[in-house]
């Protein structure tokens, strides 16, 4: 089963480096979290973590660098995501390692496991969700497993506030493993003849020469891999009976294998049948769809209800006594337009963003919150994936997808796993086109909100069908050569009661980073606008934009400030045309035009640069120019088509 190796303990330095890794969704970024006291987003389902994120905090007077990685099951590379942790990992040898072990998935956990253990590095075991593997019939003794790692193996629950200050404690502590995994006499001799032929100042040379063994594609990142050397290996491989991987494989399992009979036992319960069946019900394809319907109502009525009267209260008590103030004070006309007219540094910029904007997406942030602790959003994207892969979309992609509501830059970022180039393409478009991102999804349910439950149905309708529309063309107009459609394979995470306080610190976050974030773009945006307006540019733009705005649109011209807010932000463009529509300025149909042209017009500036990195800066910018001129004419078809229905503008 192994080899005993004596232990080496590490020697202390001014910095300890700590690489934490871990399956997809094992509890990764709550461990950083509470270790660092950073906060690093926290949510149940993969791709949560798309790079690796580092901070410095001092333990029992020792600075240590932490740093939290993406989802990781084996060294043996099958993602993108894999290949970026496994880099840093051997380009910035850690002092010691986590590994956050999900209880509720042993047997997976301990292959990556095995992999650590190969590299010679002090290694620690946090075993997370003890708890719930417990409640599903599942007891995890950590003290046999330790013994059987010869790693100390300790449990940690953010929930129950556990486990911390003995991890703390374990850093100071921390060795190698007592024992090498042995995979046999056959393959043990082949490593000690590759590990020959490397060169002596490799960081982990047993690993490598395993992944040499193996064939591993991404080989040549971690050292130069000519024609010579791959004939060597094959040499080495020589007589050997059957495939090596598949052997190597087949005695990786047999040794988890043992472990798990050993520090695994079941016992019957009737916990956890309710998040499963929840879980199976949201994807069905029958089912699955009122559950989605139900969620899209309840988004509905805590975004124009709840949040519309925290955003009257707001108004009320602070920006009607404060305008009333200024206007009874302020006498100089240029002063008093500055901080409270039409684009007043007070108005459309401070008051716009913590009044206006701020409660809607603070009642909306709580309920994504909500969703992604839960687990729903997976399972919705299994839903969703009979529709997806009709306009060439399977795998990683669809989730992508459901992930650009929350943020569409970090949603874009994760289409980096995709392989196919072609599914890549237009996921990276889709993310960028017709889909809202969490803040501006909130606004818009708001601002549709005030015009009544039709105008929601017609905007949000119009912005799926043009989506699915496009999506179909870009998989009929687009051909690889040599592509091979990916299978879809979605890791789905179990149904947990989410905790109140995770999800108010989640929503704390997200708030803190609106306000970073958004409000300096807010307060230029007004500057910038009123000093537009007052040296004539403004007019100028809108006479230039007129026969677009006005007569293909059916827009009031005003929309031209929203437009270009919209190349800042979209929140601000968004906290603008609510401006527009409280102020009685818009009618039905231009609402709904109003919502659907900001949705598709100019993705945001960070997630322009997304696509260039991911598609190249050629490919993304003339995706860029081919969205804001789709965004036009789709916009004003819907005009005319709704002036049909609606004369007058309803």
């Amino acid at each position: 089963m192994g080899r005993a190796r004596a232990d080496n303990p590490k020697t202390k330095s001014d910095l300890v480096s700590v690489l934490i890794v871990g399956l997809p969704n094992s509890g990764k970024s709550s461990l950083f979290n509470d270790l660092t006291g950073a906060y690093s987003v926290v949510a149940n389902y993969p791709l949560t973590t798309i790079e690796p994120e580092t901070h410095r905090t001092e333990i029992r007077g020792r600075t240590y660098e932490f740093c939290d990685t993406p989802g990781l099951h084996g060294l043996y590379i099958q993602s993108e995501e894999e290949l970026v942790v496994r880099n840093t990992l051997f380009r910035n040898k850690p002092d010691v390692i986590i590994q956050c072990i999900d209880a509720a998935r042993l047997r997976q956990s301990l292959l990556l496991t095995l992999d650590l253990m190969d590299l010679d590095v002090p290694l620690i075991i946090v075993m997370n969700t003890l708890e719930e593997s417990n409640g599903r019939g599942m007891a995890i003794d950590p003290a046999v497993l330790s013994s059987a790692l010869g790693v100390e193996v300790l449990v940690h629950s953010t929930a129950l506030n556990t486990g911390l200050e003995r991890i703390r404690g374990a850093l100071e502590t921390a060795a190698r493993p007592s024992w090498t995994p042995d995979y046999g006499k056959d393959i043990e001799d082949r490593v000690s003849a590759v590990l020959e032929m490397l060169p002596s100042d490799l960081p982990f040379p047993r690993k490598t020469a395993l992944l040499a063994l193996a064939e591993d594609g991404f080989l040549s990142d971690i050292l130069p891999v000519d024609p010579d050397f791959s004939r060597r290996i094959r040499e080495v491989k020589g007589g050997l009976r059957g495939n090596f991987s598949k052997m190597l494989n087949s005695r990786r399992k047999g040794i988890v294998d043992r472990m798990t009979v050993k520090s695994l036992s079941r016992h019957g319960t009737t916990d956890g049948r309710f998040a499963e069946t929840f879980a199976r019900l949201s994807r069905h394809p029958l089912y699955g769809l009122p559950i989605l319907g139900l969620i899209i109502v309840v988004t509905y009525l805590l975004v124009v209800e709840v949040a519309g009267l925290f955003e009257g209260f707001l108004s009320g008590a602070i920006v009607d006594p404060v305008v009333a103030f200024i206007d009874g004070r302020v006498s100089d006309p240029l002063w008093s337009d500055f901080l409270i007219g039409p684009y007043g540094f007070l108005t459309l910029g401070l008051f716009n963003a913590f009044v206006t904007v701020l409660p809607i997406l603070s009642v909306f942030f709580i309920l994504m919150g909500f969703l992604e602790d839960i687990g729903y959003l997976p399972n919705l994207s299994v839903l969703t994936r009979r529709v997806l892969e009709k306009i060439g979309l399977s795998g990683k992609s669809v989730m992508s997808l459901v992930l650009g509501f929350g943020c569409k830059t970090m949603a874009t970022l994760t289409t980096r796993g995709i392989t196919s180039k072609k599914e890549k393409f237009i996921a990276v478009y889709l993310i960028a086109f017709a889909l809202p991102c969490s803040a501006q999804l909130a606004l818009d349910m708001n601002i549709l909100g005030k015009a009544g439950v039709l105008a929601f149905v017609i905007a949000f309708g119009t912005l799926l069908v043009v989506e699915v529309g496009t999506g179909f063309l870009l998989n009929k107009i687009i051909r690889v050569k040599g592509e091979v459609k990916t299978d879809f394979i979605q890791e789905l995470p179990p149904i947990r009661l989410p905790r109140l306080g995770a999800v108010l610190k989640k929503t704390y976050y997200r708030i803190i980073w609106f306000l970073k974030e958004a409000t300096p773009i807010f307060l230029i945006a007004s500057v910038t606008l009123f000093a537009f307006d007052k040296l004539g540019i403004l007019g100028i733009l809108q006479r230039f934009f007129e026969p677009v705005v006005v007569g293909w649109l059916g827009l009031p011209i005003n929309i031209v400030e929203v437009l270009i807010l919209a190349i800042a932000r979209h929140e601000a463009a968004a906290g603008f045309l609510l401006k527009m529509v409280d102020a009685g300025m818009l009618s039905f149909v231009q609402i709904i035009v109003s919502v659907v042209i900001t949705t598709m017009f100019v993705p945001c500036f960070a997630n322009i640069v997304a696509m260039c990195r991911e598609l190249g800066t050629a490919k993304g910018l003339i995706s860029t120019l081919a969205i804001n001129v789709s965004a036009f004419l789709l916009a004003g078809v819907l005009n005319w088509i709704l002036l049909l229905f609606f004369p007058g503008g309803g």
